[in-house]
């Protein structure tokens, strides 16, 4: 099996590079996880809701860092943002850590077609696997302190708690041994 399909009980799901044209998809899955967040009580990614690109999606899909998981019928299953440099954000936040060469994974989305079936953990070692194919010995993110289930996840997921940051926790992961 390539390491760019991932199957799920009767459905094979193919990993690849957003291209332009997935633009529309790809906000409208945006919007879409933004609203079950809220509606599960959750404020993050409520800029989005607000009309606001703070991770600028266009710019970053021009740059090959959004990454999608598609179904045979090229509908999105999940998504997400891994940069290949800080950004201001990243810089802000990771500012006491020494800096190392490291990719940034934002905006990890799941169609809720596909919610519960395990696609988080998937998705983080895809990115992990991409960070280090592409030279990078570590993959960094961060979330929100007060989402406990969000910050399990990447605990469980091996990701080490580097500190909390202005109401955030970032976690990182080496690639390479």
């Amino acid at each position: 099996m390539s390491k760019n399909k991932i199957v799920l009980s009767d459905t094979t799901l193919t990993m690849r590079e957003a291209s332009v044209s997935d633009g529309g998809s790809l906000q409208q899955l945006m919007i879409d996880t933004a609203t079950w967040l809220k509606e599960s009580g959750s404020t993050q990614w409520g800029d989005i809701l607000e009309g606001k690109d703070v991770h600028q999606l266009r710019d970053r899909i021009r740059d090959g860092e959004v990454f999608v998981l598609c179904d045979a019928d090229e509908q999105l299953a999940a998504a997400f943002i891994l940069r290949k440099t800080a950004s201001e954000w990243d810089a802000g936040l990771w500012r006491n850590q020494k800096q190392v060469p490291a990719r940034y994974l934002h905006r990890l989305m799941i169609a809720r077609k596909y919610a519960g079936q395990n696609l988080s953990q998937t998705l983080l070692d895809w990115a992990s696997r991409e960070s280090q194919r592409t030279g990078y010995d570590w993959l960094r993110l961060d979330c929100i302190a007060s989402n406990q289930k969000l910050n399990t996840l990447y605990q469980v997921a091996g990701y080490t708690k580097c500190e909390t940051v202005d109401d955030f926790c970032i976690y990182e992961k080496r690639t390479k041994e």
